[in-house]
């Protein structure tokens, strides 16, 4: 394909003249704006920006902390779910080595007499490793709820402040 501007040669199907950069298509079509007739339904500028609904500021808002009791309360509740999860879990172990060492020690305390030795130990263990781990999740899951509730009542005064 030969350049009509600079009759150079190009690959065929080329669109641009590899040396000048004409264009080798043989129509074009001329673009035009559109009247401002065929769009009246636009404005000629736009609108200006709203106003912004909350200010905001440069740095961060230091908020003083509140609320001493409830914080050493959420402390409280997560050391005790601590302290009963570890205890579960060593109580659970235990009645499993007990079951396991003999049906004896459970006959003698009363617990689960028609269920003896590893399987009456590994059911005793099984059930308090949910019960009191449900009572440790639960305890540890208030500790997190009360500090929930304190960071929220914060960052609304944090907001309230900017």
């Amino acid at each position: 394909m030969i350049c009509p501007n600079c009759s150079a040669e190009n690959r065929p199907g080329a669109r641009f003249c590899a040396k000048c950069g004409a264009s080798l298509m043989t129509e074009t079509v001329a673009w035009t704006p559109p009247s401002p007739v065929e769009s009246p339904h636009f404005p000629s500028s736009p609108p200006p920006p709203p106003p912004p609904l909350v200010s905001v500021s440069a740095g961060p808002v230091q908020v003083e902390k509140r609320y001493p009791v409830l914080r050493v309360l959420s402390v409280v509740y997560k050391v005790l779910g601590g302290i009963v999860g570890g205890l579960t879990l060593l109580a659970a172990i235990a009645f499993c080595v007990a079951g396991f060492a003999g049906s004896a020690a459970f006959e003698d305390l009363g617990i689960f007499p028609s269920l003896g030795g590893a399987i009456g130990g590994l059911v005793a263990g099984f059930v308090l490793l949910l019960y009191g781990g449900f009572i440790a999740i639960t305890l540890y899951a208030g500790g997190e709820f009360v500090s929930l509730l304190i960071s929220i009542e914060e960052n609304i005064r944090t907001l309230t402040q900017k």
